[in-house]
């Protein structure tokens, strides 16, 4: 950790990672009970990951997701994003090839209080997200 008390982008990962990785350990721990306090220290994790430039991450829009790479930090709560190129491999599937280049106008994401990444100008419950622990892309066939 820093001197100043603050993860780099590097460091919030690998706590993801670790929690992400680790096995029931069994004796007398109950797996249910060791599982949710697993998932709860993920949810955690994923709620303090550090945006950093040039990290893939993914848009979702209700059922589709699009691609995208975290292409400004404006500050430490607001950050700009650029949807990545695709090749779509089978549409009915939901396949679809990531590329690294990036398309379109960049898309502002803000931190809100409660550490979920909202676009801006839209409220949490309803508007769109941004997940920073993956890179998915996936229209749905279906709308």
């Amino acid at each position: 950790m820093k001197e100043s008390g603050r993860l780099t982008s590097k460091e919030s990962f690998a706590i993801l990672h670790e929690i992400e990785n680790r096995k029931y350990p069994g004796g007398d721990i109950k797996m249910s009970d060791w599982y949710d306090k697993k998932e709860k220290e993920k949810r955690e994790a994923i709620k303090n990951l550090i945006p950093e430039v040039g990290l893939g991450c993914t848009i979702c829009y209700y059922s589709d997701k699009r691609a995208a790479t975290v292409t400004k930090i404006v500050s430490p709560c607001k950050i700009e994003v650029t949807f990545n190129r695709t090749k779509c491999i089978d549409y009915y599937a939901g396949e679809y090839k990531i590329l690294p280049e990036l398309e379109g106008e960049p898309k502002v994401f803000t931190k809100r209080s409660n550490g979920r990444w909202v676009q801006e100008g839209q409220a949490y419950k309803d508007g769109v997200l941004l997940m920073l622990h993956y890179q998915m892309h996936y229209i749905d066939p279906h709308f």
